[in-house]
């Protein structure tokens, strides 16, 4: 907004508080408590561009997403919901949104002191750490006590293997030797 063009409209005379002889204490004093206003919202937005708080307008996505779902059939809705390409794009969105409530209001939420559940968290965090770790570990051995019974079971197979071979050859021999 442009506070020049605010100021002239506000006080856009050469008289801005419409102050002439015939004027009475009363009519003074309502002329000056009507734009006592006016010279408040000037000053705040003054203070704004001193400190530059204003930030550029933006248009409110979040409308304009919700407008777009307006009239849908669940059909139609669901086909977007269920996309693959809305999906990544939620969970995104989800990802920044919390990044950006953590970010601003982190600090005054432990302030608050109503931090038991992120210490259960952590305690969750912290055991379930450990328990894959144990399963991890269990897994590991499983696997080496089935290629134990593996390897064993393989050299099971190979002296059994070894005593057929002995033994056909023999019945070889015994043939050759009878013809």
């Amino acid at each position: 907004m442009n506070t020049g063009n605010l100021f002239n409209s506000t006080f856009s005379s050469s008289n801005p508080f419409n102050i002439s002889g015939n004027n009475t204490t009363q009519d003074l004093e309502n002329s000056l408590m009507q734009s006592y206003p006016r010279l408040e919202a000037l000053k705040a937005k003054q203070n704004q561009l001193q400190n530059n708080q204003i930030s550029p307008p933006q248009s409110n996505v979040f409308t304009d997403i919700a407008g777009e779902f307006e009239g849908l059939s669940s059909d139609e809705s669901n086909f977007i919901i269920n996309s693959k390409e809305y999906q990544i794009l939620n969970e995104r969105y989800q990802n920044e949104f919390t990044q950006f409530l953590i970010s601003k209001f982190s600090g005054e939420y432990l302030q608050t002191g109503n931090v038991r559940t992120l210490e259960e968290m952590l305690f969750t965090i912290r055991q379930k750490k450990e328990q894959y770790k144990q399963k991890f570990a269990e897994d590991i051995n499983e696997i080496r006590d089935q290629n134990k019974n593996l390897v064993d079971k393989n050299n099971q197979l190979a002296e059994s293997n070894q005593l057929l071979q002995k033994q056909l050859k023999a019945i070889q021999e015994k043939l050759l030797k009878d013809n």
